[in-house]
């Protein structure tokens, strides 16, 4: 009798399985990443707010640009002007001394007018009062129609150029108006009248 001998069909069905070891790799890139930088900030340039012109004002007065300004003296001159330039002055006459508060403005090619202002303490020789200008350059006379003033004086200069200038005097200060025309300009009208008129305004605007 033949005995068949049957194989276990896991073992009839076990393919074996060859692992594919070969150089068949892809080459790495070895190149380095490169690391962004750290974005740049821009830096903003501080901006410095603009500084107020100082002003020399005398205790107890206002300061000069605070009670003039170019519609002021375009109604009294008849000209157009710009803006206003705050300043000091140190004035010596007569053997009297004085500091002023200053305010000026500018007719381009025409005229410059100064305003001064100056109060009893800003005397810093002789006695407050109202001081007559000298007459070295120019002719020189007593203005005592100001309303509001206790006297003044006018200078104006000698021809051909003009220049001219009204103190109105008054308790507790002293008004300097100065009026110089560009050389060769031909001014129209009443300098005195019309600076005695701006003058007048102004002490208005210094007592309150």
């Amino acid at each position: 009798m033949r005995v068949r001998r049957f194989w276990p069909a896991a073992l009839l069905l076990l393919t074996p399985v060859l692992a594919a070891c070969g150089d068949d790799d892809q080459p790495v890139d070895e190149t380095p990443t490169p690391t962004p930088s750290p974005t740049e900030t821009a830096s903003t340039p501080e901006t410095t707010a603009p500084t107020e012109p100082s002003t020399t004002a005398a205790a107890g007065l206002p300061a000069a640009c605070d009670v003039v300004t170019a519609d002021d003296l375009a109604e009294a001159y008849g000209m157009t002007f710009g803006a206003p330039e705050v300043g000091g002055d140190d004035t010596s006459e007569n053997g009297l001394a004085w500091t002023s508060d200053d305010c000026s403005f500018e007719a381009p090619e025409l005229a410059e007018v100064t305003v001064k202002l100056t109060g009893p303490e800003d005397f810093t020789q002789g006695s407050f009062g109202c001081p007559q200008p000298t007459d070295d350059d120019g002719i020189v006379e007593p203005a005592n129609d100001i309303a509001g003033a206790t006297g003044g004086w006018w200078k104006v200069s000698n021809p051909p150029d003009f220049e001219g200038e009204l103190r109105a005097c008054a308790d507790a200060v002293l008004l300097q108006i100065e009026l110089d025309y560009e050389d060769g300009v031909q001014y129209e009208g009443d300098p005195l009248n019309q600076t005695v008129g701006l003058a007048e305004k102004l002490l208005v605007a210094v007592k309150g």
